[in-house]
């Protein structure tokens, strides 16, 4: 298939799908933790056209690693609100079997993890004992040292090597190791920071309906699964917005705080893990601290309306940087006219650390205070922080 063929169906599915993406993607929102842009799909998908097709498909992140990294700064650069950037140890294509072998590749990894930033090491290839040579190695270290996930395509074998050199470490297991579901959930209940993608998979769900023994794992593990298309190659990028069409089918059909944890919730866990400076999962948005506590939270949508409904994504650390494990409520009033929202908000714990509250509004422009309180072991701890809604 020629560049110029592959170019003209990406933009024909693009263009078929573009209305219909459109009309889901602010209720659907994605999370791809598996894009690759490397130097083959340069020419044939410029940077800003590359970009274009993930917005199309709705993607709130797209983690993206590349054979030569020079593709992800790319990206990123165009993008920095999309891209979550990961650092793949591979220069070009034809080094996924001898990478652990190249002692070059660690300084390299090394170089470009003090240069630029970066949410994790991968997606690298990794099997069985060649998981203990010295340049693997050296990935884990350097993953540990900069607070960052590693990102492995590997059998368990290699996984379990891997939490054997750094059992605080986090692993993204890239296509759950093309592995089954019952074995999957043997790892997952043995390694608490390993999350599983499902990228180039597709035994999950079939015509928009899941697969009974996945939806078994799906419901034991809410907070470990993303999803992902793996392209790998540039004719992959052709199915990108109809892989995200196809992911919002089949996760409608899960309960909705287990699909929207794996459509894109997971993926932000990880990603403010690795991107938020300290290891925290509370160091963006608006943030504020007291007793030691700190929460920071976003709207959504990010800007808010006058009598309609809206929610808020909280994220909460306890002292030391700890994700928070009590209750969280959440509420707004104005002040000066003594009075609050005339609806309760639902607060569900997404993840460790982590909050959605759905069902808030505000009926009148003007001065509002949202309220927080966190449900502590030894009592309340409230915080509150200024509105003006227009």
């Amino acid at each position: 298939m020629t560049r110029p063929m592959i170019r003209a169906m990406l933009w024909a599915v693009a263009a078929g799908l573009a209305l219909a993406a459109a009309a889901v993607r602010a209720q659907s929102p994605l999370a791809d933790a598996h894009i690759h842009y490397s130097h083959d799909a340069w020419d044939m998908l410029p940077p800003a056209e590359a970009i274009k097709v993930l917005r199309q498909a709705g993607l709130k992140k797209a983690f993206v690693s590349s054979s030569s990294d020079q593709g992800t700064q790319m990206l990123y650069e165009q993008a920095p609100d999309l891209i979550v950037p990961v650092l793949r140890p591979y220069r070009r294509r034809g080094e996924t079997g001898t990478w652990f072998h190249d002692d070059s590749v660690a300084d390299m990894v090394a170089g470009l993890l003090a240069k630029n930033t970066y949410a994790g090491i991968g997606e690298f290839h990794l099997f069985g004992e060649n998981a203990d040579l010295p340049v693997p190695r050296r990935m884990v270290q350097l993953a540990a040292k900069h607070k960052i996930f590693l990102h492995a395509h590997s059998d368990a074998d290699a996984i379990a090597r891997i939490f054997l050199q750094d059992p605080d470490a986090r692993v993204l297991w890239a296509h759950s190791g093309f592995d089954q579901p019952a074995a999957i959930a043997v790892m997952l209940r043995k390694y608490k920071n390993l999350w599983s993608d499902l990228a180039f998979r597709s035994d999950h769900a079939s015509d928009g309906k899941v697969d009974p023994e996945w939806r078994r794992i799906f419901m034991e593990f809410p907070d470990r699964f993303l999803i992902g298309t793996d392209t790998f190659a540039p004719e992959r990028w052709y199915f990108v917005i109809e892989h995200a069409a196809w992911s919002r089918a089949w996760l409608a059909g899960l309960p909705k705080d287990v699909g929207e944890n794996i459509a894109y919730r997971n993926a932000e866990t990880l990603a403010n893990w690795a991107l938020g400076g300290d290891g925290s999962t509370c160091a963006s948005g608006i943030t504020m601290s007291k007793d030691g506590y700190r929460l920071s939270y976003g709207f959504e949508p990010a800007a808010i309306q006058v009598g309609r409904p809206f929610a808020v994504r909280i994220a909460v650390c306890a002292p030391e940087n700890a994700p928070f494990a009590g209750e969280v409520r959440v509420g707004a009033a104005m002040p000066a006219h003594g009075h609050g929202m005339n609806y309760k908000p639902a607060v569900q714990k997404t993840a460790p650390g982590l909050y959605y509250a759905q069902g808030l509004m505000l009926h009148m422009r003007g001065h509002w205070q949202f309220n927080f309180q966190l449900l502590t072991e030894t009592g309340i701890v409230r915080l509150g922080a200024d509105h003006q809604q227009k």
